[in-house]
């Protein structure tokens, strides 16, 4: 079967002929339909500093799947031959103080699909089968592919309540797109969004943004709390560009809510004192989604509000051709890429 490796710690990977894999007692083998490819796919690609100190290699990259049950283990019974299933990224052991509290996203134990084990750029991948979460009728199959990401979006939109409070989201690639469509959707006014990319400026007006500024200006502060009429008391940090957090932390409001979900490639210096402590700021960092409370969520939202998401599926690519879609990805002019990996020999 074909699949994307990252064989070596270096920048780069690799589509290869491997050998499918054969599922476990506990686990099932899932004929891979659709992927997305996710940020931190592009920090394994790139092999930034984050990436040299967090990443294990060799490794088959992806963990935003949807596929078809192909066959599972003795002792699988919850899902059946021909299931569409999404698959939770975060391999929980079950057993640690983080799982037994309800924080199994964040397992003592844990290991990550397509970084830690192989993962979903590929024809077929294993996983434990409590991992898997069936996919109803009544969403179609590109949509399907955005359980994974989508559960991170809703998990950081609605760790606190932004209904009617004035909301800014740094950062209008994937994760801060949909965090605009999820807080739409749920009442956040204004939504105001940051980026240097005018492309994406504009996707995040069609997701819901009530109006964006350019993350590059040198007005970009006062242009901000200018659209929202004030200082943010909601703020998503998706970016994670270093900046980026940085100007979440000094332009939130005293007292508000700041979650931070992007990745930084290396180390960000902040004032505790000035931007926290004497601010009573909250800050929360978002890993993965709360299992299983945002997948219901993101099931609710797909079903109500999927249609919102289309704007953002800009490019689909076959596995073949994932140098093109990486190359997509680093030119800043897309949404979200998915591959179309049925049928890829």
């Amino acid at each position: 079967m074909l699949a994307v490796r990252k064989a070596e710690p270096q920048r780069g990977v690799e589509v290869v002929e491997i050998d499918p894999p054969t599922p476990g007692p506990d686990e099932i083998l899932v004929r891979v339909k659709k992927a997305g490819i996710c940020g931190s796919d592009r920090h394994l690609y790139e092999w930034d500093a984050w990436a040299e100190l967090n990443f294990p290699t060799p490794v088959t990259l992806g963990h935003e799947i949807v596929g078809e049950v192909v066959s599972f283990g003795p002792s699988v019974a919850n899902v059946s031959e021909g299931d569409l299933v999404a698959v939770e990224s975060h391999v929980f052991d079950g057993t640690c103080r983080a799982c037994r509290t309800g924080n199994a996203h964040v397992c003592e134990n844990l290991r990550i699909l397509g970084i830690d084990m192989n993962g979903g750029f590929a024809s077929f991948v294993t996983v434990p089968s409590r991992l898997a979460w069936k996919v109803p009728d009544g969403i179609p199959l590109s949509r399907a592919a955005l359980f994974e990401p989508l559960g991170n979006a809703v998990h950081a939109t609605m760790r606190y309540d932004v209904s009617g409070q004035p909301l800014a989201v740094y950062g209008c690639g994937p994760m801060g797109l949909m965090a605009i469509a999820v807080a739409r959707s749920i009442g956040a006014n204004p939504i105001v969004a940051s980026d240097i990319s005018e492309y994406r400026r504009n996707l995040a007006l069609a997701m819901g943004a009530h109006a964006t500024v350019d993350a590059s200006s040198e007005s970009c502060d006062e242009e901000l709390i200018t659209a929202l009429g004030s200082r943010p008391t909601r703020t998503l940090e998706m970016s994670g560009h270093p900046r980026a957090v940085q100007q979440a932390l000094r332009l939130s409001a005293n007292g508000g809510k700041v979650v931070l979900l992007g990745i930084p490639p290396t180390p960000v210096e902040i004032s505790v004192a000035d931007h926290v402590l004497f601010r009573g700021m909250d800050i929360y960092g978002v890993t993965g989604r709360l299992i299983w409370d945002t997948w219901y969520r993101t099931e609710t939202f797909l079903l109500q509000h999927g249609e919102t998401l289309d704007p953002m599926l800009t490019h689909t690519f076959s596995l073949n051709a994932f140098e093109d879609a990486m190359s997509t990805i680093m030119s800043g002019e897309c949404g979200k890429i998915l591959l179309d990996i049925e049928g890829a020999t």
